[in-house]
């Protein structure tokens, strides 16, 4: 990592923990507070009025929100905003500083999407369909949608004819997710993004943004739950000597620290893999499958930490207001969101057999 990537992480840690971005924060003061401290703007090019700190710096972040198991929807602003930077479009300068500033906020769906965009007599754009998982919809005033048939990526408001969110009850409390109907939609000409090819384009790395942003909270989360597990096992006592000098709890804690470590090596590895000098993501094929790979690796790391650290806590784990309850149902609702779950396993054998037969 560079000076500037350590200086953001040691930062961020320090107002995570410091100021209580975690469960017991407010949502919106912590998001007055990130758009305060500049954080919306860490990836969005220097020319543009961002940090100019690209993928790696956003994933810095990523991975100190997923250490406090932080409540704000940092991520959805963030897609929101890189698909607004990119290109060239009407009100492009005017929505971008509004997004980076905080005053402005345009949710994004961390699921699944079946968008599909007609057009009527008149040539106008009409939207049909659904999306899941947008977080704190009810706090934005637009949402950032793209066409499952990659025709186009534009802003629709919430608030018109034919938009209908309603909340999705979830079993991690540290986010709020809402599931978006809507129903012959116009789509506003001066808010659409990108078309045809471009749309297909921007989709892809925003879904690359998006892997890798779930992999560093996943990533952040399986470090804090490990270093809080070999903690209580170092104080909790056991036939009067600690729990961390069992030998065999001691190998659970060395499986758990390699199963975290690779996923932190990967994610590193990826980040050097996708982006460009700028620290842009490249939309390519090999990008995509190093996304796919680096996704899997975190979530399924995390998700076996959170278990195992739920053992070895014992009885007081099993509290559903404790930590590592709440580590555990934010690293299972982690696998669920970006692609399908089983895109990632099927994606990466399916890439792996190709390149066998090639080879």
């Amino acid at each position: 990592m560079t000076p500037e990537l350590n200086q953001l992480t040691d930062s961020a840690r320090q107002v995570v923990a410091g100021l209580g971005l975690g469960l017991a924060a407010d949502e919106q003061e912590a998001y007055s507070l990130i758009a305060e401290l500049g954080w919306l703007m860490v990836s969005t090019p220097e020319e543009q009025g961002g940090l100019g700190m690209g993928l790696a710096g956003a994933c810095a972040l990523h991975t100190e929100l997923g250490r406090g198991l932080a409540t704000v929807p940092f991520l959805p602003q963030l897609l929101a905003i890189s698909a607004v930077s990119s290109g060239a479009w009407p009100g492009q300068e005017i929505w971008l500083e509004s997004m980076m500033s905080g005053e402005r906020r345009v949710t994004t769906s961390l699921g699944e999407s079946s968008l599909t965009v007609e057009r009527d007599g008149d040539g106008a754009m009409k939207l049909n369909g659904r999306a899941v998982a947008l977080a704190s919809a009810d706090c934005a005033s637009h949402v950032l949608v793209e066409a499952a048939d990659g025709v186009c990526l534009a802003l629709l408001a919430l608030d018109q004819s034919g938009v209908r969110i309603t909340a999705r009850p979830t079993w991690d409390v540290t986010r709020r997710l809402f599931d978006l109907e809507v129903s012959d939609a116009a789509l506003d000409p001066q808010l659409i993004i990108a078309q045809g090819e471009s749309a297909s384009l921007l989709r892809q790395r925003l879904a690359i943004l998006r892997d890798f942003a779930l992999a560093a909270d996943a990533v952040g989360g399986a470090m804090a739950l490990l270093e809080m597990t070999v903690e209580y096992l170092q104080t909790r006592q056991q036939f009067g000597r600690p729990l961390a000098l069992f030998q065999a709890l001691k190998h659970r804690c060395a499986d758990l620290k390699a199963h975290t470590e690779a996923a932190q090596a990967l994610l590193q590895d990826g980040l050097d893999a996708v982006t460009d000098r700028e620290g842009d993501v490249i939309a390519t094929p090999e990008a995509e499958m190093k996304a796919l790979a680096v996704k899997q690796l975190a979530c399924s790391a995390y998700a076996a930490v959170a278990e195992e650290s739920l053992q070895l806590h014992g009885g007081i784990g099993m509290t559903s207001e404790h930590d590592c309850h709440l580590f555990l149902k934010r690293a299972l609702l982690n696998e669920h969101l970006g692609r399908r779950q089983d895109s990632y396993d099927r994606g990466l054998a399916d890439r792996f057999i190709a390149g066998l037969n090639q080879a």
